[in-house]
């Protein structure tokens, strides 16, 4: 690890090769082409780095194209980032956009931008603020996501599930509505967990231990081993208590 230098980009340069780094730092705009091995990478400007990266930390305040898998322990996106391979990050902290073309795990996923992940997508915590949109299995032992507009996922699992909509004040929040998504809903196939509670939530099914439903749901099937309970302003089509 002593051995290794440091890479810094700055200005326009056409591209540097892969290889093992102390630091990758890119204020300007340039191309890594290779496979990147490095304790810390930073994009203060406009990348593309064409092979596996495995990085301690990684950090993207531009725009960075990961052309194949991205290993690290800890990644925070502030600008945009694209991710063609899988995705594996111990922390992972969305305030831009993030694209994952091959399924991401993780063990704490915070979302306060926008998230979008081709595939599975597994976590220990997954927190959203933000908008997010999995094609496959959102699967986490917690999950919690406050609706500022419309969130998607094919199914979601886990222990606890809390869903509640959270109106942003003024202004604002109606220019952000407007530029995103007309409707402030989770839209999902199958909900199953222990503990679930839903606000303004879209599902053909929801399977689990203790179901509390608030206001505005929409669920075709209820099925609860212990408890269900909900709100008026709710529609169920049907619900049943399992064996």
């Amino acid at each position: 690890m002593g051995l290794r230098g440091d890479l810094n980009i700055s200005g326009v340069m056409g591209g540097a090769g892969g290889g093992a780094y102390n630091t990758v730092k890119i204020n300007g705009q340039g191309n890594v082409n290779g496979p990147l091995d490095c304790v810390s990478f930073v994009c203060n400007g406009r990348s593309s780095i064409h092979g596996e990266v495995k990085a301690q930390t990684v950090e993207v305040n531009g725009s960075t194209s990961f052309e194949a898998k991205v290993d690290t322990g800890s990644m925070q996106i502030n600008g945009k980032a694209d991710v063609e391979g899988s995705l594996s990050a111990r922390e992972l902290r969305v305030d831009g956009q993030l694209k994952v073309k091959a399924g991401l795990s993780g063990e704490d996923i915070v979302v306060n931008g926008y998230l979008k992940v081709q595939g599975a997508c597994e976590a220990e915590s997954f927190r959203s603020r933000g908008c997010f949109r999995v094609d496959g299995l959102l699967n986490a032992g917690s999950i919690e996501v406050d609706l500022y507009t419309e969130c998607r996922a094919k199914e979601i699992g886990g222990e606890t599930i809390s869903v509640r909509k959270t109106e942003l004040a003024g202004a604002l929040g109606k220019l952000v509505r407007a530029l995103m998504f007309a409707e402030d809903a989770l839209i999902v196939d199958t909900i199953e967990g222990d503990e679930v509670y839903l606000e303004h939530t879209r599902a053909g099914i929801v399977r689990a231990k203790n179901v509390s439903l608030g206001p505005g749901c929409d669920i075709g099937l209820v099925e609860y081993a212990d408890t269900f309970n909900h709100h008026p302003d709710s529609r169920v089509g049907e619900s049943r208590k399992s064996l």
